[in-house]
């Protein structure tokens, strides 16, 4: 069996609550290996995003380790966290954040511009193309973002996450914005692709449909992970 793309390990986190400390993650563990899709799920204010803040290196934990790929964040410096989140970690956002300025080939390209570099150069066009074929967006590359309905523009969002080829993919209630039919089609193109490629997949859902997708599910209670 192949090592885990991510561990975490006694993860923490607290906020100031007036003249103490609200902790909000107290002790997190979780391993995920490549190829592996892992749902969170709890109840609102539970946390989830907290932890996902904490794993794509978008905040730093107060007690803990995470280790992407074997390389333990707390040691990286700020200028490494943000280029090894680039190439490392894909993000699949609830609201996609396309940007209006830029077409959807464009939108797709800077996945691995900011990642692996390259600008809008023809490597980069290449793989955003493919990645638009993949995902079933061949025929939209030239429109601007918001000629799109919401699926297709997730869709988009998908393929962009992926043109960078990160070992670690996080999905933020990625249906959350789609009703239950659109949802259904955006899910299976995403655990298609990232299946396809092999990452690791770190899904946080209050929908039980998507949860039920992945190979197994965490639930996040009282500031712990549980197994579902």
């Amino acid at each position: 069996m192949s090592d885990p793309v991510l561990v975490v390990e006694n993860l923490v986190k607290t906020y100031p609550d007036g003249d103490r400390r609200l902790e909000i993650l107290k002790g997190l563990d979780l391993a995920v290996r490549a190829g592996e899709s892992v749902a969170v799920v709890g109840k609102s204010g539970s946390g989830k995003s907290t932890f996902l803040n904490m794993v794509g290196l978008l905040d730093r934990p107060d007690g803990g380790e995470i280790w992407i790929g074997g390389i333990p964040a707390s040691q990286l410096s700020e200028r490494r966290r943000t280029a090894f989140r680039g190439i490392e970690i894909g993000f699949v956002f609830q609201n996609y954040h396309l940007l209006a300025d830029f077409n959807v080939l464009e939108n797709v390209m800077l996945g691995a511009a900011v990642g692996r570099g390259g600008g809008f150069g023809r490597e980069n066009r290449i793989a955003a193309m493919e990645w638009l074929e993949r995902v079933g967006l061949a025929g939209r590359a030239r429109r601007n973002p918001a000629r799109l309905s919401g699926g297709e523009q997730q869709r988009a969002a998908i393929a962009r996450a992926l043109t960078a080829k990160p070992r670690l993919l996080l999905c933020d209630e990625p249906t959350g914005n789609l009703d239950s039919a659109t949802g259904e089609e955006v899910s299976r193109w995403l655990w298609r692709v990232a299946g396809e490629s092999g990452m690791a997949m770190l899904v946080v859902t209050h929908e039980a449909t998507l949860a039920a997708r992945a190979d197994r599910t965490v639930v996040l209670r009282d500031g712990v992970l549980a197994a579902a």
